[in-house]
């Protein structure tokens, strides 16, 4: 009894994990990140789902641990960049970067709660980290609630898609001492590294 169980669950795991999108990326962090990473969202575009897969998710939520880095370019010609921290209590921080086509930078980090449901990822904004300490956001704001739909995840890239505005993001999983470089002034809208 317990060998049919065993190998029954074993099935159920291995039939869920067959549905993820699997590439076989280099180990080592590509030297240019940022094509690197368009390639990647170029790739998946071509073979997005009509329907997210189906995904377990426990195994998704443990893939979805730890540093998760992206970078794209904003429409005035700089760039943006991020890096999300999940934790397993359920929390987040996210860093943004953002520099624009002069050369200035801006920094500002945010925190939150974050979850997985089937091929569904979601996230709840609470605030803002600043050097002042933390400015909760309105909770009251529908803005702050967000709900992507999983379209790729392994150990290496995790591709999403937010059910409402459309918008497509790929990032890439990031080694725990991989930081972002922050900005930080004395102004209360300036950033604080800050931990959970």
């Amino acid at each position: 009894m317990k060998q049919a169980l065993y190998f029954g669950v074993l099935s159920v795991l291995l039939a869920g994990c067959s549905q993820f999108k699997t590439n076989k990326q280099a180990a080592s962090i590509p030297v240019n990140l940022e094509s690197h990473v368009q390639a990647h969202n170029d790739d998946v575009l071509a073979d997005v789902p009509t329907s997210s897969p189906k995904i377990v998710t426990s195994d998704s939520r443990t893939m979805l641990l730890g540093k998760w880095y992206g970078i794209r370019k904003t429409g005035d010609g700089g760039q943006k960049e991020w890096l999300t921290e999940r934790s397993a209590d359920g929390t987040y921080r996210v860093d943004f970067r953002s520099t624009a086509k002069n050369g200035d930078v801006r920094s500002q980090s945010e925190v939150g709660f974050w979850g997985v449901s089937g091929g569904t990822y979601f996230r709840i904004f609470r605030g803002w980290v600043t050097v002042e300490g933390m400015k909760p956001a309105d909770p009251h704001n529908a803005d702050h609630y967000d709900a992507y739909a999983i379209q790729s995840l392994n150990d290496s890239y995790f591709t999403y898609k937010h059910v409402v505005r459309d918008h497509l993001y790929t990032v890439k999983k990031m080694p725990a001492d991989f930081r972002l470089p922050v900005t930080v002034k004395s102004e209360s809208n300036e950033p604080l590294t800050f931990s959970f």
